[in-house]
């Protein structure tokens, strides 16, 4: 998630180094530094129609799909500031579990400008630090747009929003909220906004005086700077994949586990995290077969070169992630109230070896296709 700082691997979140598998581009103050991928000597992938289609059906439809959420969850929210009542909370808040659909279905490719210009961290930095946003409300400090912008990741995003407007437990009462709480929403909704829209923009026409990351990343081997291969770039689309396994079954569902502490689920405010684990599993579905289904795309996938070179690899990777998401619907919900109960724990751990032999189909036996390392 954009900006788990602490979540193994997640390629921006939160400056997450490693989600999405972020391997074209780093995070370098503030320029977008194009780190070369070396020729892929023992790949015979060569198929641009996947590579294109990855950007074209699912990546940009994705981040569009996005934008339309973070704008309707900033018009909810001014609502809301505007006339604090039952409803525009109401509102607000069923919004916020919207926007996060998109958002977790793009956890797969959270590479390029997500990761190099910081705005996967802007957007869903992690773990909160529910004392910085407490800081920024204590404060007199004027709360602009501008000054909004400024803060550090943890006092902006999905997860500062989602504290405000859910309280620490799905518990937050009407009346709880202050003056005060209301500017600072107001603001950092336009601000959330703005960044989901930078991030669109980043890759169809560039943004800060970069240019449009859509070209270097389709034109991997024939021009990119990024890209050196047309396998590298194949390579970047497996490596966010496992990325977002890893992620989902070592992180969010693996850590909560083994301290039983729900403290550690990223969606706790909102009680929401079964949502974005499916999510996140259908982000790398989606990645693999190179299509958006909740966006009527229909692209080539790596899937399509997996399964030319092995029908039955493709066919096992096919029912694992079904197997996955069938256990991750059987978890017992909230998981942030039956994380340490007995009786869920089968259903739990089922889900988090299912995600893991995902894992270890991807990083095994799929990577191999597309690096010679």
């Amino acid at each position: 998630e954009g900006g788990e700082g602490g979540e193994g691997g997640e390629g921006g979140e939160g400056g997450e180094g490693g989600e999405g598998g972020e391997g074209s581009a780093i995070d370098d103050g503030p320029s977008l530094v194009f780190i070369p991928r070396s020729s892929q000597d023992a790949s015979s992938f060569d198929d641009r129609q996947i590579i294109t289609d990855f950007v074209d059906q699912v990546l940009i439809p994705n981040y569009q799909y996005l934008t339309q959420q973070t704008g309707a969850l900033s018009e909810a929210i001014t609502a809301f500031v505007a006339d604090p009542n039952s409803s525009t909370l109401q509102a607000a808040r069923d919004t916020w579990l919207d926007t996060r659909h998109p958002w977790e279905q793009s956890e797969a490719f959270a590479f390029g400008p997500a990761a190099s210009l910081g705005l996967d961290a802007d957007l869903d930095d992690w773990p909160l630090n529910e004392a910085d946003v407490l800081a920024i409300l204590n404060s007199a400090d004027e709360l602009t747009p501008e000054y909004i912008d400024g803060l550090q990741t943890s006092q902006k995003g999905f997860h500062a929003i989602g504290f405000m407007l859910f309280g620490l437990d799905n518990d937050k009462s009407l009346s709880e909220f202050t003056e005060r709480e209301l500017d600072y929403l107001g603001a950092i909704a336009l601000v959330f906004d703005q960044t989901a829209n930078a991030l669109l923009s980043s890759w169809i026409i560039g943004v800060d005086g970069f240019p449009a990351y859509r070209s270097e990343f389709v034109n991997a081997g024939a021009g990119s700077n990024a890209y050196l291969t047309l396998e590298s770039a194949g390579e970047e689309i497996v490596q966010g994949i496992i990325g977002i396994l890893d992620e989902l079954g070592n992180i969010k569902i693996g850590e909560a586990v083994d301290a039983q502490n729900p403290f550690l689920l990223e969606a706790r405010f909102a009680h929401s995290s079964l949502a974005d684990f499916e999510d996140n599993l259908i982000s790398a579905q989606n990645t693999y077969l190179g299509d958006m289904p909740a966006r009527g795309t229909d692209g080539r996938g790596i899937g399509e070169f997996v399964s030319s070179v092995d029908p039955a690899l493709h066919a096992e990777i096919l029912q694992q992630m079904d197997v996955a998401m069938a256990a991750i619907q059987a978890i017992p919900g909230p998981i942030e109230k039956t994380l340490c109960d007995p009786g869920a724990q089968p259903q739990i751990s089922a889900a988090r070896e299912s995600v893991l032999v995902l894992f270890d189909t991807f990083s095994e036996r799929v990577l191999p296709f597309f690096s010679s390392n």
